[in-house]
């Protein structure tokens, strides 16, 4: 703990109460929620009883969805619900969808009516949609009133809304038209028609749109909200900023943990490391370690294979590390190039042959710029020139194909349907081992006549 929060453990076990309070008043929003995840689970529930109960709303939705559980297991039902009660719907969404189904619907029941009909409207939608990460809270102006009757309804209801920055413009059937923004209708003609002012080229998508799709829209078209529809084109929720961040940035760390050769941990995120227990921190690693193990015996065959080339240049085993590090290090390289791209949606698998040109040209320039090098350090070790000249054509043709592997190989997982990430660096790095092996004893042999 930090020593903030250890001082607050000691006012906890004093029942000093004025003084924590008053120390969270001190506190940001944000400050207080990660104040809060440092405390131990005993001392939570007493700290949170304490806020004052709009701002102890802002504070448990920024707390991560394991200490929002955690925290509420410390609560009665009737607080807890008091809390589910005065959530965003989105965020509650988030939250519901965690709990174990029994207890969710034990919360559920308890809501009032019409949370409890906006809370299963949510949930009815499939995991990873756009429809369960939207909110229902957002601002809709029909396009014939004027730009003071459009401003006077949204201070009659914008304090309830979550987001009042963009307004939807819709017909009386509710299909979305445009979408203006607060300023514009703040300095339109009072009298104007807000359907004049609304700019009806509107990004939107649908209830059933993967969420990561809906979460790139709102960062490429830099949008504060993101407006979704059905299949009618009504207007249903919007997505907004904050929460297409969060998934942008769980799709992120899930992509890195499998790059990485790990099984990724469900959204858990990075900022639960210390959370992880070690049976989990080993199953989510070992698997693939152990799968890379038995795959990386392959080059133990391999060099036994040229035992006779061996035998006859020493001198080649001086070299096993730099050609095995240098394939494995450029397929990694063009690898993270290669997920990295498609995953911004900078290039498609449209393109695969225009990359795949580029990682040539690129290829070709490094092995022979890296082959002038192991050429020099060659003969300086052996004195051999024809040696260095072999070595210095195997590791320009091993830098050339594992380069190529490197770039194909996320292609290829994105064509089968399976998500480029999955083309792990250690998995790339194996990979690399066994082609540079071949490729450097082989031309040793031809080379050397051996």
């Amino acid at each position: 703990m930090s020593p903030i929060s250890e001082d607050l453990h000691a006012l906890v076990a004093e029942r000093a109460f004025p003084r924590i309070k008053s120390h969270l008043e001190d506190l940001s929003t944000r400050d207080a929620a990660d104040l809060l995840e440092e405390l131990p689970p005993t001392d939570r529930a007493v700290v949170f009883r304490l806020l004052e109960k709009d701002r102890a709303i802002e504070v448990f939705e920024y707390l991560e969805t394991e200490d929002q559980q955690e925290l509420l297991a410390g609560l009665h039902d009737h607080e807890v619900v008091q809390v589910l009660e005065e959530m965003s719907p989105d965020d509650r969404t988030r939250l519901l969808d965690e709990m174990p189904a029994k207890v969710a619907k034990r919360f559920l029941e308890q809501l009032s009516p019409e949370e409890r009909r906006v809370a299963t409207l949510l949930l009815g939608y499939a995991p990873d949609s756009a429809g369960r990460l939207m909110t229902p809270e957002y601002v809709s102006i029909h396009q014939e009133l004027t730009a003071s009757q459009a401003l006077e309804k949204i201070r009659k209801v914008g304090l309830d809304k979550e987001t009042i920055y963009s307004i939807y413009i819709t017909d009386a059937g509710r299909h979305l038209r445009g979408v203006v923004s607060l300023r514009d209708l703040v300095l339109a003609d009072p009298t104007r028609p807000v359907g004049e002012l609304a700019e009806t080229d509107v990004i939107s998508v649908r209830t059933d749109a993967d969420q990561e799709e809906a979460a790139r829209l709102v960062a490429d078209y830099d949008l504060l909200a993101l407006p979704v529809v059905d299949r009618e084109d009504r207007l249903v929720g919007v997505i907004t900023v904050d929460d297409a961040m969060d998934v942008l940035q769980e799709e992120a760390t899930e992509d890195f943990q499998r790059f990485v050769a790990m099984t990724p941990d469900g959204g858990a995120g990075v900022d639960r490391y210390y959370a992880l227990r070690l049976r989990d921190r080993v199953s989510r690693r070992l698997p693939w370690l152990m799968g890379l193990l038995l795959f990386n015996s392959v080059s133990g065959l391999i060099i036994s294979s040229f035992e006779s080339t061996i035998q006859a240049v020493i001198a080649l085993t001086f070299f096993i590390p730099i050609i095995m590090d240098t394939a494995g290090n450029t397929g990694s390289q063009a690898a993270t190039v290669a997920v990295r791209a498609l995953a911004t949606g900078e290039i498609t698998g449209r393109e695969f042959w225009r990359a795949l040109r580029g990682e040539l040209a690129t290829g070709l320039l490094m092995g022979l710029l890296l082959a002038a090098g192991a050429w020099v350090m060659a003969y300086v070790r052996t004195g051999e020139s024809f040696l260095g000249v072999a070595i210095g054509v195997a590791l320009a043709g091993t830098v050339l194909a594992s380069g190529l592997v490197g770039t194909m190989l996320p292609f290829l997982l994105r064509t089968l349907r399976i998500d480029p990430a999955v083309a792990s660096a250690p998995f790339i790095t194996s990979i690399g081992d066994v082609v540079g092996l071949v490729l450097y004893f082989w031309t040793a042999r031809v080379l050397l006549h051996l």
